[in-house]
């Protein structure tokens, strides 16, 4: 009686009259040496035989299994709960008589990063392009192999949303898979997996070169220009289109092909470094807030607790140093700290290069990421304090101007420099002349003055492409580019 049910099903399979067996699959991003969010139910999912149970089976629960059914289209989906940091585990997947076992799972901490070209470059740099640190950096990784892993995202861009992400794989950071790995993800990840004594997983779909709306779905795009930008500009967002070999920059095309098909996969937040291919857009503080909503809206996240950590673009040339299209992106940037709730920015101001668009110190901006993610999402108090220095008031007397600062408890600068670059005054006839800047007595303000300038009404600090500007706090936190004037931009 089998064999007739076996051949009966095998000629109504080959007449198409029974649907195909689908082979269990797991999505991509669920594979060996994936690292799981700690202490929480994480989901995983695949894809089956409709009808059919899939079970999971962790080998850190003994005596519990987690099951799902196949749904009509084939796919599955359960969530499984987490223990505190550990592994290597293994993990199976039984599907009837199929089965998959999932090998060197780590259990730690999950960070999602993406932007463009300086989240995606590799610790071993591009082309004559240097990672400052790199050569000692690959050179000991063999030691986090089993702490810290990553899936690198190369997927093309799309249209049409994706179900998964294709040929793609999680990764041990060691060696060559250390030198391939996104230096500030790689000085993140390590930094943070020491202080913390747990595994980091990294998950990297930046793009160099790609806008911000591929990143976002059309509804989110839309939310946050509507009312705000013309609608001749909002037109010409969305007629964008992408072409080939190039960086995307058609609208929700990012987001179909590679934030899609990992919406879910448990993380505790998101790092980003975008800005370069929006440098002209004045309402990007609005598009990074919506984006932003959008993630942790995906995510399950409706209290808004996932970190979003992002970085201000770096001085360079663009074109013509004396210009001040970057300057006046990077505030827009950091306005968007006043209404993206547990956002925070790394200051990247004294570490540009006028000639090269990809700064070669990452870990500068890794280790604010670290600070950033001690202090306020792992409530470790590092006694430095976490955030950049920002002025907080300005006194024009005697014909020079005093800027006072926040977040200087241990002072600006050092002892041994007082003189401070980038500072520029203005008069009443409102053209900037280069100024003398020297860190006041009290460690936490710069006097500045001119000679040209005798009645000054306005200061700038590095307001420019690229300027020299090299004020810092104490540990060696960049101040962003600031002004005290409302001028507009010209």
């Amino acid at each position: 009686m089998k064999r007739f049910i076996a051949f009966l099903a095998a000629l109504l399979l080959a007449a198409n009259l029974l649907p195909a067996r689908e082979p269990l699959k797991l999505a991509s991003v669920i594979s060996d040496h994936m690292v799981l969010q700690r202490e929480t139910e994480t989901p995983l999912w695949g894809w089956g035989n409709p009808g059919a149970k899939v079970t999971v089976a962790p080998s850190w629960e003994e005596k519990s299994n987690y099951s799902a059914k196949v749904q009509k289209d084939g796919s599955w989906r359960l969530s499984i709960k987490t223990p505190e940091a550990g592994g290597p585990y293994t993990l199976t997947v039984t599907c009837g008589k199929e089965s998959i076992t999932l090998k060197d799972v780590l259990i730690g901490e999950v960070w999602i990063i993406s932007g463009q070209s300086n989240m995606d470059m590799p610790l071993r740099g591009y082309n004559v392009q240097m990672v400052e640190g790199m050569m000692e950096e690959i050179l000991s990784s063999p030691r986090y192999a089993g702490k810290v892993h990553h899936f690198r995202v190369k997927t093309p861009a799309s249209e049409d949303p994706q179900k998964d992400i294709p040929e793609v794989s999680w990764e041990a950071s060691s060696g060559e898979g250390a030198a391939r790995m996104s230096a500030i993800g790689w000085f993140f990840a390590t930094r943070l997996s020491d202080a913390l004594g747990v595994p980091v997983g990294i998950i990297d779909n930046s793009w160099g070169g790609a806008k911000i709306e591929p990143y976002m779905t059309a509804e989110a795009v839309r939310r946050a220009l509507d009312g705000s930008v013309p609608e001749s500009r909002i037109n010409e967002i969305f007629g964008r289109k992408n072409q080939p070999k190039k960086a995307p920059k058609e609208v929700a095309t990012t987001w179909n092909s590679r934030m899609l098909p990992l919406v879910g996969y448990a993380a505790r937040g998101f790092l980003w470094y975008q800005g370069e291919a929006n440098r002209n857009d004045r309402y990007y503080d609005l598009l990074q807030a919506s984006m932003v909503d959008l993630w942790r809206t995906a995510w399950g996240d409706s209290e808004k607790k996932m970190p979003f950590m992002f970085t201000t673009i770096a001085p360079y040339r663009y074109g013509n140093s004396a210009e001040t299209s970057r300057a006046f992106f990077v505030e827009n940037q950091l306005h968007s700290l006043k209404f993206i709730p547990n956002s925070y920015a790394a200051i990247t101001e004294s570490i540009g290069a006028e000639n090269c668009i990809h700064p070669a110190k990452k870990r500068q901006v890794a280790q604010q990421f670290v600070i950033y993610a001690l202090e306020n999402t792992y409530g470790i108090k590092m006694g430095i304090g976490a955030g950049y220095p920002k002025p907080s008031g300005y006194e024009f007397k005697d014909g020079a101007v005093t800027v006072s600062f926040d977040n200087t408890s241990w002072g600006l600068g050092n002892i041994y420099k007082r003189t401070v670059k980038g500072f520029e005054v203005a008069g009443a006839d409102h053209i900037f002349h280069p100024a003398e800047a020297e860190i006041g007595s009290d460690n936490k303000s710069v006097v500045v003055k001119s000679a040209e300038v005798p009645a000054p009404i306005a200061v700038r600090y590095n307001f420019h492409n690229y300027a020299e500007g090299d004020l810092e706090n104490s540990f060696g936190i960049p101040v962003p580019c600031f002004r005290s004037d409302d001028w507009a931009e010209e």
